[in-house]
């Protein structure tokens, strides 16, 4: 590895174990994976991140939060009438379901792991924000009405979970245009309108 600030060694570690993540799974990876992917030694790593697991939730951490922050920001310029295709289009995006797979994982290895755990409670409160964020913009801009958004915003956030679960898996009779228009309809529902159901 190149000479880098100790910052920027850290930032590369988690990268680094990020890429393997994705291959092999949180459950899957270990810290050997990570030094081998990096051609650094384990005292290197350790210098950095005194465990495995610590390093993993903060894989998780970085790369979730990532995620969510550039979906706030890109709706926050989108005009409400294109909100909730924007949003599902944006769910729909990752044609290698790596952010969902990652999620996916974190939120099983989070039953055995108190750290993770936290980290996933607090990822649910913030993609739990956006979406009430966007049912509250459509009822501001009378593109519908909600009288709950945030019980509404849970009811769709369980949806997305249990859908792209489904989705992840290798067989499945779902495909994403079905998830995307499910997810539609299930907005215009929360919002009181009545979607063409299929």
């Amino acid at each position: 590895m190149q000479r880098l600030s100790g910052q920027e060694r850290r930032l590369q570690i988690v990268e680094g174990a990020y890429q393997v993540i994705l291959q092999n799974g949180l459950s899957g990876t270990a810290t050997r994976d990570v030094t081998r992917h990096l051609d650094v030694g384990s005292g290197l790593l350790h210098h950095y991140f005194k465990t495995w697991a610590e390093l993993r939730a903060e894989v998780v951490r970085t790369f979730i939060f990532k995620e969510i922050s550039e979906l706030e920001a890109s709706m926050a310029e989108v005009p409400v009438e294109r909100l909730t295709q924007h949003f599902v289009d944006w769910m729909i995006s990752d044609p290698d379901d790596q952010f969902w797979g990652l999620w996916l994982d974190a939120i099983e290895e989070a039953r055995r792991d108190d750290e993770l755990a936290e980290i996933i409670r607090d990822g649910h409160m913030r993609w739990h924000a956006v979406i009430a964020d966007l049912i509250k913009r459509c009822v501001d801009a009378e593109q519908g009405k909600c009288d709950a958004p945030v019980t509404a915003a849970w009811r769709i956030s369980a949806l997305i979970d249990g859908l792209m679960g489904i989705l992840a898996l290798q067989q499945t009779a779902l495909s994403p245009s079905a998830v995307r228009q499910i997810v539609k309809q299930q907005i215009a529902l929360e919002l009181g309108k009545h979607p063409n159901l299929q």
